[in-house]
């Protein structure tokens, strides 16, 4: 808009008056929902043409951040659809919004490969491979607090991302069983070629080198003193990891207890306990296929590799084994509570890894998730 004004030869002339400062980001409208039938996650989608623009939402999640905090400390997890988030800087952006403390550090079994500062692939496993249900590195005695995923690219078909309640785990699961990891613990065994082993092997995830970003042992033996792992190197530059760890949790915040080990990730049965869950759920002939694999993997992998030399093993704290029987009782409850959706382009996923976890679902064709974490 311009204004007339006289000018001391009386004549009048046009003066610019400054144009409206740039409306503050972050003032549309977010509306809450949930999938029909679910109550996990709890889902974000703009409520109007502003939360479209980009860059509102990292900006809405500042000026909201009380409420954000309150959902997720209620429901465990958040999906926030719709939103204009189209690439790994700008989920980083929203990801730092959520929560300052980011972290680089990944002391986890999956390969990853880093994208920005924060920033990782969520796991480069290959796609057939089912990744069970799990609270992010449940292992350590300080695991994440939270998690956030983004979804660059979104499969056709299947590769969801499930979530299951762990404090419904920890209240639904069979009281002797629940009595019995509570008490004893879990004990986690893993094993790790060195950095000159390939990056691909029939059994193992990833070199010990990947997994502690340096190939110096006595760095590797530095930062596992820190995590109470106890180290042991093996022929042919190998390393065993072993620890003992709770089975059980108490959320830092709501004081409620919570589900939190990787029992049902480690076990020797786990891959082959999971696709039969898979089979009755995807119900096609590649999971047809991929669950008769496994069975037969399992079983030569029993055969063939003695219990002390398996790649992942987990037993409870006192060395007594966890049965098959009791790892499918586990198994049953999470299924029982698994709430499975599909992935698309542009979500953003919160979850709080003290009470709830996630896992992938086997799919075929191109997939990108990304992730980062908090300490």
């Amino acid at each position: 808009m311009k204004a007339s004004v006289a000018s001391k030869s009386g004549k009048s002339k046009m003066k610019k008056v400054s144009p409206n400062k740039t409306k503050p980001k972050g003032l549309g409208r977010v509306e809450r929902s949930f999938f029909p039938g679910k109550e996990l996650p709890r889902i974000y989608t703009p409520g109007d043409t502003e939360a479209l623009e980009p860059d509102f939402l990292p900006a809405w999640i500042s000026k909201n951040k009380k409420s954000v905090d309150q959902d997720l400390l209620e429901y465990g997890a958040i999906l926030f659809r719709g939103f204009s988030v189209s690439s790994s800087q700008e989920f980083e952006d929203t990801a730092l919004s959520l929560d300052k403390n980011l972290k680089t550090d990944y002391l986890g079994t999956s390969p990853r490969n880093r994208i920005t500062k924060f920033v990782h692939t969520a796991s480069e496993l290959p796609p057939h491979y089912p990744i069970m249900q799990h609270a992010e590195m449940s292992f350590l005695d300080r695991p994440p607090r939270k998690l956030m995923f983004f979804c660059a690219l979104a499969p056709n078909e299947n590769g969801e991302t499930p979530l299951t309640d762990l404090r419904k785990v920890y209240e639904e699961l069979e009281p002797d069983l629940l009595k019995k990891f509570e008490s004893k613990g879990v004990k986690y065994i893993r094993k790790y070629d060195g950095p000159n082993a390939s990056r691909y092997s029939l059994w193992k995830t990833k070199r010990w080198d990947e997994m502690f970003s340096t190939t110096k042992k006595k760095e590797v033996e530095k930062i596992a003193a820190k995590q109470r792992f106890q180290v042991d190197w093996l022929e042919g530059d190998g390393l065993k990891l072993t620890n003992k760890q709770v089975a059980v949790r108490v959320h830092p915040q709501a004081k409620t207890k919570a589900w939190h080990n990787h029992s049902q990730v480690f076990h020797p049965d786990a891959a082959r306990v999971e696709y039969s869950k898979i089979l009755k759920h995807q119900g096609n002939i590649r999971s047809l296929i991929l669950a008769g694999v496994l069975q037969l993997l399992t079983f030569l992998k029993k055969k063939l590799v003695e219990t002390q030399d398996l790649d992942t093993n987990v037993v409870f704290g006192d060395g007594t084994p966890i049965s098959t029987g009791e790892l499918k009782k586990v198994n049953e409850v999470f299924w029982k509570n698994l709430s499975v959706f599909s992935w698309q382009k542009g979500d953003v996923l919160l979850i709080d890894n003290y009470s709830v976890s996630h896992g992938r679902l086997p799919f075929s064709g191109p997939r990108e998730i990304l992730v980062t974490w908090t300490d």
